[in-house]
């Protein structure tokens, strides 16, 4: 009869320890429920805090948009009266001079007598020698030449 009484005794406190236990997980539970509520709203403002941070990068950082076409001047005053002149083209200007020409006279002058070879002389279709027409226009071509040499130190 000892050990009824003994298990009866242990019985019930286990009851109490279930109890016990059933309002614990109800408090974690709670817990738990606001934790994930507060990581939510958390990741939330993170979320906007980056697309701020994207969208000032850009506005920063991105394509300038201060950049106008020639044809969109907001601050141009003109006449509305008179239609606007046509802006000129790049490069050389139409009833202006032309640039000088380079002045190669100084430098050193080589004359070069280029001959043609033989079977360059004849007529490819029909083989007969070719016949010069009397315009020898002799022609100034500029070179560089590169001289190497190699420089030894004498110790």
């Amino acid at each position: 009869m000892q050990e009824v009484s003994d298990l009866r005794s242990e019985n019930a406190d286990l009851r109490q320890q279930v109890r016990e236990l059933r309002c614990d997980v109800g408090y974690w539970k709670s817990m738990h429920a606001r934790a994930v509520q507060r990581h939510t709203l958390t990741q939330a403002e993170l979320d906007q805090s980056k697309a701020e941070v994207r969208q000032l990068k850009a506005e920063r950082f991105g394509k300038q948009s201060e950049k106008k076409s020639s044809k969109d001047r907001s601050n141009d005053l003109s006449d509305p009266d008179q239609p606007p002149k046509p802006k000129n083209r790049r490069g050389q200007q139409p009833g202006r001079p032309a640039p000088n020409r380079r002045d190669y006279s100084h430098l050193p002058e080589r004359e070069q007598l280029i001959d043609l070879p033989e079977d360059a002389k004849v007529c490819a279709c029909c083989g007969e020698p070719l016949v010069g027409l009397g315009q020898s226009d002799p022609c100034e071509q500029i070179e560089i030449e590169t001289i190497l040499y190699r420089t030894i130190d004498s110790q």
